[in-house]
């Protein structure tokens, strides 16, 4: 049975992830502020360094097949007309800076060993925020998004040669709840979201591989007709 641990796994692409590896009958760890939607869950708060101290002492370093960090958060009024750069308080800059970017990092280096021990894989949810050419104006959340891209190449060069893959994965709007409120609210423009499912196939693509390959980054964009 391969062994999982969700990061951000009570709402959105994180609660679809969690489901979606139960199903396939691994042993899902589930980390999250909230209740999370499948697996053992294992409550936390991602911004908090010594939170994600205190989880991996809790779960163990067992061998783990994979670290999926599917976590993220965002300014308030982020991608509608509601942000404003000069409104934002330091406070949230910290919060997002620390739940998109350090979290990862630090979960990836506290779960190491077990990694190492399985020759397992990381996979990061990133977006399209993060890409050159379709960056939003959301500082915070953007930076964060480039940086996330940034420490993943650097994470697969440095543990390439403990056998553990690294890949990060940029959407753009995914079909979760969320953001179908945000549609029908006129918060966002009408659109088609990307399908939960194509996210699921790109987790599934990203694990699927042999110890001798990794796919280091794909990008989902929405189809506009």
């Amino acid at each position: 049975m391969k062994r999982i641990v969700v990061a951000g796994a009570s709402r959105g692409i994180g609660a679809a992830v969690a489901r979606h590896y139960e199903d396939r009958g691994c042993e899902v760890i589930a980390l999250s502020r909230g209740p999370a939607a499948a697996g053992r869950w294992v409550p936390c708060d991602l911004s908090r360094a010594d939170e994600i101290e205190r989880i991996a002492g809790e779960i163990g370093q067992a061998p783990m097949d994979a670290l999926l960090f599917t976590g993220g958060v965002w300014e308030a009024g982020a991608f509608t007309d509601a942000y404003r750069f000069a409104a934002s308080r330091p406070a949230e800059a910290v919060n997002v800076l620390a739940v998109n970017l350090l979290a990862p990092i630090l979960l990836t280096q506290a779960f190491l060993p077990a990694l190492a021990a399985a020759s397992g894989r990381v996979v990061l949810i990133g977006s399209l925020s993060g890409l050159d050419h379709t960056a939003s104006s959301e500082v915070a959340n953007s930076a964060s998004k480039y940086g996330l891209r940034g420490a993943a190449q650097a994470l697969h060069l440095t543990l390439a040669p403990a056998g553990v893959g690294v890949t990060v994965i940029n959407p753009g709007n995914v079909d979760t709840e969320e953001v179908r409120e945000d549609i029908a609210s006129g918060a966002f423009d009408e659109q088609v979201p990307i399908p939960i499912a194509d996210v699921l196939a790109s987790f599934d693509f990203a694990l699927g591989l042999s110890p001798a390959s990794v796919v280091s980054e794909v990008n989902l964009a929405q189809m506009r007709g």
